[in-house]
């Protein structure tokens, strides 16, 4: 199984009036709606967005806007009904409005998370450790997370610039 994260630009009167499963529609997975990644509307990270979110945390002085980034936000629910007629309440969705996302993306454009992640590498690997990972820490994830952190960065900039809002799923 494997772990894919999507954020998504969007309008802010398009997360006040959408339903979540119409919300959770303007997310393409990875080879969907080819315009719209093309567009530049939406980003991924496969595996590791949970280790995107502790570093965010660690280096970040705004915690509130770092803890926005990956996860945070107001959660757009739904019902499920399980087949032996449960009814639970489940997040289909993680939406920010357009003020958030510039709070995000002013706290990541002053985050010193790669000197942080680069200064003493045994901090994310312990990170990595906590979170249960089996893949090890790496040179190579090294720079993948701050790769990926680097285009979080550009990616919530351009929303804060654009005036949107940010609708955001966890896909399992």
């Amino acid at each position: 199984m494997s772990v894919s994260f999507f954020w998504r630009r969007t309008s802010a009167d398009t997360i006040s009036s959408l339903s979540p499963q119409e919300l959770l529609a303007l997310v393409p997975y990875w080879q969907e709606q080819q315009d719209v990644w093309d567009a530049g509307l939406v980003m991924g990270v496969t595996f590791h967005c949970s280790v995107l979110d502790r570093v965010l945390g660690a280096a970040c002085a705004d915690q509130s806007a770092a803890e926005l980034a990956v996860y945070g936000g107001e959660p757009r629910r739904d019902l499920w009904t399980s087949p032996d007629g449960e009814v639970k309440e489940y997040t289909v969705v993680t939406v920010l409005t357009p003020e958030s996302v510039a709070a995000v993306a002013e706290a990541l454009s002053e985050a010193p998370y790669e000197p942080w992640s680069l200064a003493d590498p045994r901090r994310v690997a312990e990170v990595v450790s906590e979170l249960g990972f089996s893949t090890e820490w790496d040179d190579e994830w090294a720079r993948s997370v701050i790769d990926d952190l680097h285009r979080l960065r550009a990616f919530y900039g351009t929303a804060a610039k654009a005036g949107d809002a940010m609708v955001k799923y966890l896909s399992y």
